[in-house]
């Protein structure tokens, strides 16, 4: 147990660590058992109130603890992959924690937060864990399990990682700063995320890193266009209702790949200089879209699906026991993890590939609250 978690074991339970272990085991197989309802944008903005938020989530999110801690369990071998014991061991702990956390009349939220805060720091590498250990579990199975069968797997893991960590995160963003939160009226959320402001940010962050560890610069433009108005709208913000955060991590990890590819194939500074890289912003009363173009050579058409697969990146294919990502490149997930973040939401990210030309990839997003559904990991179903 982590010491907030032992604190509240010795307060609250009289059992020997054993039974204790015994009993959240058998409700943990329980819990993930029990579809997980999803939450919509609509109803997370209705409910702002730390302490309201801290209920639902200490009822909620042990769910979606127990339903990866299942998923990693139903793997044949997994005992033996030390990357998904340590996953399977800190989620377990999570669970405990969480569900052992003192909350109520007279308590106040601190015990909660640092509980909450604690997670969320612990699990920082959780993608690349996850990724080198399915990998070697692959490999150690002798082809029992197919790429696409990982990736599916790992497509519903990490949809359940990012939805557990929207929750903890907008309790942590909406807690009182005396309870250790950061009293943000509406959380991780913006009322009013401009989609064209946070493209920017990306094109300059994006841009530093790209400078950083190339030492060249592709250009990048930005144009925004509204329905029913012609021509570019260079004043006019695109307002919507979304977690910045996330459409910020999509787009940087789609400018990442353009500017890598553009540096890799461009042979002098003026070929950098004749092969822009163009995003465009467009929206109208139903969705936003965001399109990134590059002229950097496509990706071939035989790669396929490949591009969307978990199992080929940098992470996946550490055979030294190292999970940091490379510099530039991060993990090599990026793309899959930038589609789970759009369809979380209920938007979805496609690419289409011109080889020897270009890549576009679109981005597209409800613009409605009620139609900002998060998609759950049904995987086990």
């Amino acid at each position: 147990f982590s010491q907030a978690g032992q604190a509240a074991v010795d307060r609250y339970v009289q059992l020997p660590k054993t039974r204790l272990d015994e009993l959240l085991h058998a409700e943990v197989s329980y819990l993930a058992s029990i579809p997980i309802r999803p939450v919509s944008m609509r109803e997370v903005l209705s409910v702002l109130r730390p302490r309201s938020i801290a209920k639902f989530i200490q009822s909620d999110v042990p769910k979606r603890f127990a339903l990866r801690i299942r998923m990693i369990e139903s793997l044949e071998g997994w005992q033996q992959v030390s990357e998904l014991v340590k996953l399977h061991d800190m989620m377990t702990r999570w669970y405990r924690d969480l569900r052992l956390a003192e909350r109520g009349p007279g308590v106040g939220l601190k015990h909660f937060t640092d509980i909450t805060r604690a997670i969320r720091s612990e699990g920082d590498n959780t993608v690349a864990l996850v990724a080198v250990g399915i990998h070697k579990l692959q490999v150690r199975s002798g082809g029992k399990y197919s790429d696409d069968f990982l990736d599916r797997w790992l497509d519903g893991f990490l949809l359940s990682r990012i939805g557990s960590n929207m929750l903890l995160d907008q309790y942590y963003a909406c807690a009182p700063k005396e309870d250790g939160g950061l009293a943000r009226k509406t959380g991780i959320i913006s009322p009013r995320c401009d989609a064209v402001a946070v493209c920017k940010q990306a094109v300059d962050y994006s841009s530093r890193l790209c400078q950083l560890h190339t030492g060249r610069l592709p250009l990048v433009t930005v144009e925004n266009y509204e329905a029913g108005k012609r021509g570019c709208q260079d004043e006019s913000p695109c307002y919507f209702s979304y977690i910045p955060g996330y459409l910020r991590y999509i787009m940087v990890e789609l400018l990442k790949n353009s500017f890598k590819a553009t540096v890799k194939t461009a042979k002098t500074d003026d070929d950098i200089k004749n092969a822009p890289i163009h995003i465009v912003v467009c929206r109208d009363e139903h969705q936003v879209a965001v399109r990134v173009s590059d002229r950097a050579g496509g990706i071939p058409f035989d790669v396929g699906d490949r591009i969307w697969s978990y199992l080929y990146g940098a992470a996946a294919r550490a055979d030294n026991g190292s999970t940091g990502g490379i510099p530039f490149s991060g993990y090599g997930v990026g793309l899959p993890l930038s589609r789970l973040h759009a369809r979380y939401l209920g938007g979805k990210l496609e690419v289409t590939s011109y080889p020897g030309y270009g890549t576009d990839v679109s981005v597209f997003l409800p613009r409605v609250e009620a139609d900002q559904v998060e998609e759950v990991n049904d995987f086990l179903a």
